[in-house]
């Protein structure tokens, strides 16, 4: 029965992805590697309760290595936490990424990547940068700008919502949901 119980928990824990208790934040952005790929990720996080406090979150990437001709995606869980800059009073967004990427569309594998995220005072975009594990690894760390996809209105939400998530996923109705705020 012991072993039983080991067994369900390990796989609970270990190869299931973490599930959100409830979506609170839904960002979108993107980047172009140094070798010229264009990805395309949602940051998905709970409500964040206290700067320097680390959030659950997950975050979904879609890419194409063929112009955009098929798409790949690639999810990860992360530690989202913010704090003060330290020269200003605008905030820095800290995306930690687990260390292994789950393959949910394509045939190749995914290497997760950390994010660093600026925005001013009043929670306004303002730059970010990201690199892969593999990128941290290097002596000259080589980060790629990041830009926010904007979402202005409910509509425009939903649309972005369907190119990482399927209506038969677990968290397109909560996603969805959280677009209906917007209307």
């Amino acid at each position: 029965m012991k072993t039983l119980l080991f067994g369900l928990l390990f796989l609970t824990f270990s190869l299931f992805p973490a599930q959100l208790k409830k979506v609170d934040i839904a960002d979108f952005y993107n980047w172009t590697s140094n070798s010229g790929t264009h990805y395309q990720f949602v940051l998905l996080s709970e409500k964040l309760v206290a700067m320097r406090t680390d959030v659950a979150a997950l975050v979904r990437v879609r890419y194409s290595m063929d112009g955009g001709v098929t798409y790949k995606i690639a999810e990860f869980d992360a530690k989202f936490t913010y704090d003060k800059a330290k020269d200003s009073d605008n905030l820095v967004v800290n995306i930690k990424a687990a260390e292994t990427a789950r393959i949910l569309k394509g045939d190749s594998g995914y290497i997760p990547d950390n994010f660093t995220l600026y925005y001013d005072k009043d929670g306004d975009y303002i730059e970010g940068y990201q690199a892969d594990h593999d990128e941290l690894t290097k002596k000259d760390t080589q980060y790629a700008k990041v830009f926010l996809t904007p979402s202005p209105s409910a509509d425009h939400m939903r649309k972005l919502i369907r190119l990482f998530y399927d209506s038969s996923e677990p968290l397109y109705r909560d996603l969805m949901v959280l677009a209906a705020q917007y209307d």
